[in-house]
């Protein structure tokens, strides 16, 4: 058992995590660097300032420029757009280790129907695998059975059936338009993948492996239930102990005591032996960041309190719409605002956040005022 303060467990955290680091990622190998240590990126498709994915990676890969993945996704296929956590982007090779969460996500989908009353959009599934067959369609091209009102708004029957598709692995995303999705059938984009067996025959097994891959997409992980350790197989804690237990049992994992903390955190079996060292430099961190994916921890490590406040009525907002956390070195020093860019067009600010313990010197600013402009080259702004 190892036993850290917590500034040596926010130093691992930070490191692990490929942010304010020394690291050259760069490019393809880059990319598959990056997800071999933590495994996927939350997707979404907001694009204030670029896309989440694009945040992230905008941290880790030296020279990135927003959009410089979809070269990844939809070009070179070293990528996939998938389930895993919730709607995410991992490593194409990894597609077969997924057999058990595209089982499971698309029974869920047939639930959802339902639960919408569009139960009959698994009417149309047939017709429309034979239309993508003849060739790529976008959703929009795709109108089958009208569309149902529900509780959650107004949705096309046939789109709920692409969903369906998409969940059940039958279908994949072969390009973007802006929000609209281009699909094609899932072995026409990523060959003879689609038709490799999973190695996890049996729910135990891949429930071993699915935690194992959440821990390393988090870096430090507790036991507590919590949004980063959702999704099916692993989303019970008692199912967690005991899956901890063996993990542990197989030299897989590492548990770690933080002082002052009551939790016992768990970190991949040697991942605190790094390359790279931590560097005078600030980040702004995406929304969905695994760096943020548990709230808890963030607060109780960090001592930094952040909720995304995109879905929360303007006049109960704290903060902002889409307001980014910045991260010096390794410690949470407050938060930052953008307008929404456009083009070229000048990067805006709209307001700057400090945490009551920062102290506002002139080293802060200059490290600030570089990573702005870092920021203003990712983004194409003049």
């Amino acid at each position: 058992m190892l036993n850290w303060t917590k500034e040596e467990a926010r130093e691992y955290l930070v490191k692990y995590q490929m942010i304010n680091t020394d690291n050259k990622l760069i490019g393809n190998d880059g990319i598959i660097t990056l997800f071999n240590r933590i495994q996927s990126i939350q997707v979404d498709p907001l694009d204030v300032v670029g896309r989440n994915a694009d945040l992230v990676l905008n941290n880790r890969l030296h020279n990135y420029k927003k959009y410089d993945i979809d070269k990844a996704l939809y070009e070179d296929r070293i990528l996939f757009d998938g389930w895993d956590k919730m709607m995410a982007i991992f490593k194409t090779e990894d597609y077969p280790l997924f057999t058990h969460i595209r089982k499971s996500r698309s029974d869920s989908e047939i639930y959802t129907l339902k639960h919408r009353l569009q139960i009959e959009a698994l009417d149309y599934i047939d017709d429309i695998l034979d239309m993508i067959k003849d060739g790529p369609k976008f959703s929009k091209d795709i109108s089958m059975g009208g569309s149902k009102k529900h509780h959650w708004g107004q949705m096309k029957v046939s789109s709920a059936a692409l969903d369906y598709l998409f969940f059940r692995g039958d279908i994949s995303v072969r390009s973007r338009k802006n929000q609209q999705k281009q699909y094609d059938i899932t072995s026409n984009l990523i060959g003879d993948i689609t038709s490799k067996e999973s190695p996890y025959k049996t729910e135990e097994d891949f429930s071993e492996y699915y935690l194992l891959r959440r821990i390393k997409a988090l870096g430090l992980a507790s036991n507590k239930s919590g949004v980063h350790m959702s999704g099916a197989y692993i989303n019970k804690k008692i199912k967690r102990e005991q899956i901890i237990k063996q993990l542990l049992g197989k030299d897989l994992i590492e548990e770690v005591l933080i002082e002052g903390l009551k939790e016992t955190y768990y970190i991949p079996k040697d991942s605190n032996v790094f390359e790279s060292e931590l560097v005078d430099k600030i980040s702004f961190i995406a929304p969905l960041d695994n760096l943020v994916w548990d709230r808890n921890l963030l607060h109780d490590l960090f001592g930094f309190y952040y909720r995304w406040e995109v879905y929360t009525p303007i006049v109960k907002r704290e903060y902002g719409y889409y307001v980014l956390p910045m991260v010096y070195r390794s410690n949470f020093i407050g938060r930052i605002e953008f307008e929404k860019h456009r083009n070229n067009e000048p990067l805006v600010i709209k307001n700057i956040w400090y945490e009551d313990n920062v102290k506002q010197t002139k080293k802060l600013q200059t490290k600030l005022d570089q990573a702005i402009k870092q920021f203003s080259r990712y983004v194409g702004a003049k």
